[in-house]
């Protein structure tokens, strides 16, 4: 079976919007072949969806449709999980069905609900796991158990997953062939006057080595550091100290060479990456899902710049093209190296043809002769 005029169903814990992750990303590019359903996750519970719970759909454009549903029942315990999904499945299972979609894969992202393909009426079940999960949810082993795929991005993600019986693979994160260019108009017009900055893109929340990032707007006055993307400083606890650096930066604004802009959609982002000098992953190893990759790396890739940061495991082996040290001051040392010094101009062009490698034509392509070598007879 092949990954073309196929309907496919993506669950994901984050919605639909502006701010994408690898689940928009994936939805994004299977509907250049399919018809897909980015299915949202659950919208805010009241009593009254026990008797009135309607499913609303929208569209991004003519192949991509999103889904907002809602739960039966509060999520208070165990039971209540289990039932509420079954609900919510056959819900969505009939909403499709009188739609006249009867033949679809659920690709699920989502480790929280709708954990179990079958119930969903799926003809394929395959679970992409992007981050640790910990199997902290319920639905994590559920969907473990009844998907036919597990996907990851990262062989030690797989690596968590040796008791389950699917067929195992690593499918990583992708970038879209649209990234790796820019247009002059779309350059001029941007809504910030800095060039030659330092660039951040991305969730600000926890993950971020704040500590290190004040170390770098003290050291580096005449830099411009510019931080695209939401500022979350009260989303998960962050380290006493880390969180009163980061309240010096992003509420208190102390440092006059640090820019926050907000969030802006993602197919924008490439513009702010050309205008920049180097890319900042100023990242807290102490968390463990940062040790394995960073996500906007590759779009950092697609348009030749420095990246400075940790040693991602992923990454590890690509110290010609990236600057790394899981010590911080190190990485500020390279930083005025690189700025005092610069670097040679291939390395550009090596970093492009590295992004290249993980163009979603060649990451989806892969993944369909995964499936099409498991399953020859399914269409």
């Amino acid at each position: 079976m092949q990954l073309k005029n196929q309907t496919i169903l993506v669950t994901s814990n984050e919605p639909w919007g502006d701010l994408w992750y690898s689940k928009q990303n994936y939805a994004y590019e299977l509907s250049k072949h399919n018809q897909v359903y980015f299915i949202n996750p659950p919208t805010k519970y009241s009593p009254s969806n026990l008797v009135n719970n309607p499913i609303s759909e929208g569209s991004y454009n003519e192949n991509l449709h999103y889904i907002d549903y809602g739960n039966f029942l509060p999520l208070r315990n165990d039971w209540l999980i289990r039932k509420n999904n079954k609900m919510v499945s056959k819900h969505l299972q009939k909403y499709f069905h009188d739609k006249g979609i009867t033949d679809y894969i659920v690709w699920a992202f989502d480790p929280l609900r709708l954990y179990n393909p079958k119930l969903l009426g799926a003809k394929m079940g395959i679970y992409h796991c992007v981050d640790y999960y910990y199997f902290q949810y319920l639905g994590e082993h559920e969907l473990c158990q009844h998907s036919d795929f597990l996907f990851a991005t990262s062989q030690r993600f797989l690596d968590d997953y040796t008791k389950y019986t699917a067929p195992k693979h690593v499918v990583p994160h992708g970038i879209s062939s649209e990234e790796f260019e820019t247009k002059q108009a779309d350059l001029d017009n941007l809504d910030i006057e800095l060039t030659d900055y330092a660039v951040y893109v991305g969730v600000i929340d926890h993950r971020m080595d704040f500590s290190l990032l004040e170390k770098a707007l003290l050291r580096f006055p005449d830099l411009p550091f510019v931080f695209v993307g939401p500022v979350k400083l009260y989303h998960r606890p962050i380290k006493e100290q880390d969180l009163a650096a980061a309240q010096r930066i992003f509420e208190q604004k102390k440092y006059a060479n640090m820019h926050s802009i907000g969030s802006r959609h993602f197919k924008t982002l490439k513009n702010y990456i050309k205008k920049a000098k180097l890319c900042i992953s100023f990242m807290d190893m102490e968390y463990h899902a940062n040790t394995v990759h960073h996500h906007k790396t590759l779009v950092y890739l697609t348009q030749g710049k420095p990246v400075f940061g940790p040693i991602f495991s992923e990454y590890k082996d690509l110290g010609n093209i990236m600057y790394m040290d899981n010590d911080g001051d190190k990485q500020l040392d390279m930083i005025a190296t690189f700025l005092e010094h610069g670097e040679a101009a291939e390395i550009e062009h090596l970093r492009i043809d590295h992004a290249r490698k993980y163009t979603f034509e060649n990451v989806l392509s892969d993944a369909s002769k995964i499936i099409e070598e498991h399953t020859p007879n399914l269409t």
